[in-house]
């Protein structure tokens, strides 16, 4: 009977430990876990941010609200001068200057103390105010809808432009070697702090602008 007893135990201590080894075997027959790798490429990104500058529309801001607008005047048959387009003049506080306006403007770059830029809402597409400590400063034009008083403008050529102001038209070319700088200056004492600025690809008109020194002879970054 006690042999019996122990040839069982026997049998079972046996079973117990070839199971055992079988269950250790497959476990290590499993395979390692999968891992995975994320590569972020910020080659396009950094492209992007580099050519253009992109800002959240909630870190842009929104101007106060605006009383008394009155119809839209801007459009395209508005023209520039050496002290503003239409009725917007260089000086003007940013509320006066959406009242002239007729319609709100919507900032394109942080609002702040300093400066910033914004565009109408009602208007033909291209135009740029910049605000700076809360004034309008400049104006720039990036349409062919929008022309001087004189009719100078975008797809003008050099030597259009110089036809039309004469000697009032100083030349330099841009840093970068790609076009050239004509800068109109006004004769007139009481316009000497303005300019009216025409780029080109060293033939025809690409884009201008007119402002107060010293922003109207900021080429690029400023506000």
């Amino acid at each position: 009977m006690r042999n019996t007893a122990i040839f069982i135990l026997s049998i079972i201590l046996i079973v117990i430990v070839v199971f055992y080894g079988a269950c250790v075997a497959f476990d290590g027959d499993d395979p390692p876990a999968a891992t995975t790798t994320t590569t972020t490429t910020s080659t396009t990104t950094s492209t992007t941010t580099t050519t253009t500058t992109t800002f959240d529309p909630i870190s842009l801001g929104t101007l106060p609200p605006v009383e008394n607008l009155g119809s839209p005047s801007l459009n395209p048959a508005s023209s520039v001068s050496t002290v503003g387009i239409d009725e917007v003049d260089f000086g003007l506080t940013v509320y006066r200057a959406q009242q002239r306006a007729g319609t709100r403007f919507t900032p394109v770059t942080p609002v702040n103390e300093v400066c910033y830029r914004a565009t109408p809402n009602e208007a033909p597409d291209g135009i740029t105010f910049w605000v700076v400590d809360g004034t309008i400063e400049r104006v720039d034009i990036d349409t062919t809808d929008i022309t001087t008083r004189s009719g100078a403008g975008i797809g003008n050529t050099e030597n259009r432009i110089r036809e039309m102001f004469g000697e009032r038209i100083v030349t330099t070319p841009l840093p970068d070697a790609s076009g050239n700088l004509l800068a109109y200056v006004p004769k007139d004492e009481s316009d000497k702090s303005f300019r009216i600025m025409f780029i080109s690809d060293g033939e025809e008109i690409i884009r201008f602008w007119a402002g107060r020194l010293p922003w109207a002879e900021i080429l690029d970054g400023g506000c």
